[in-house]
C-alpha cells in the first residue's frame, strides 16, 4: 500500500501523462513512451483510484486538477474549509471536489512577497473621513392668539 502522499503525486503524474498523450499523434514513437510511463504510473495506484479517474475520463473530463487560491482547478468553486484543513494533513486520503467530483491536487505554494514601497504606501494611507450630516431644522410657524 502506497502513502497518500505518494498516490497524490502519481494522480497528479497520470494528469499530466494524459493531458501530453491527447497533444501528440497516436502513432508516434512519442506516444508510446508516454503510454508504457502512464501504465508504470498505473501500476502505483489502487484500483479504487483509477476506477473513479477512468470514468471521468471516458466522459470526456479531467480525472484530476490542481487547487489554486482556494479553488477547485475543475470547476473553479471555493472549497469549503472543512476540506481545505484535510487537504494540509498528510495522513488523509485523496480529496474529491463535491461540486465536480474531480480529484484535487494541492496546488503550488505561492510565495506573496510585498516591496517596501507596497508597505509604506499602505501604512501612509489614511482612512476616508465620515461626511457630517445635517440636521434639517424645522420651520417654526408663529401663531397669532
Amino acid at each position: 500500500m502506497t502513502s497518500q502522499a505518494t498516490q497524490i503525486e502519481d494522480l497528479g503524474k497520470l494528469t499530466e501523462l494524459d493531458a501530453s498523450k491527447r497533444r501528440t499523434g497516436s502513432g508516434t514513437s512519442e506516444f508510446k513512451k508516454l503510454t508504457v510511463e502512464s501504465d508504470r504510473v498505473r501500476g502505483r495506484l489502487p484500483a479504487t483510484i483509477l476506477q473513479h479517474y477512468d470514468l471521468r475520463v471516458s466522459k470526456g473530463k479531467r480525472g484530476a486538477a490542481k487547487m489554486r487560491n482556494k479553488v477547485c482547478g475543475g470547476c473553479y468553486i471555493s472549497l469549503p474549509s472543512g476540506q481545505l484543513a484535510d487537504m494540509l494533513q498528510t495522513d488523509k486520503a485523496v480529496q474529491i471536489c463535491g461540486n465536480c467530483s474531480i480529484y484535487i491536487l494541492p496546488g503550488d505554494p505561492v510565495l506573496v512577497v510585498e516591496t517596501p514601497a507596497a508597505i509604506k504606501k499602505a501604512a501612509t494611507k489614511a482612512a476616508p473621513r465620515k461626511r457630517k450630516v445635517k440636521i434639517a431644522e424645522s420651520p417654526v410657524t408663529e401663531e397669532a392668539s
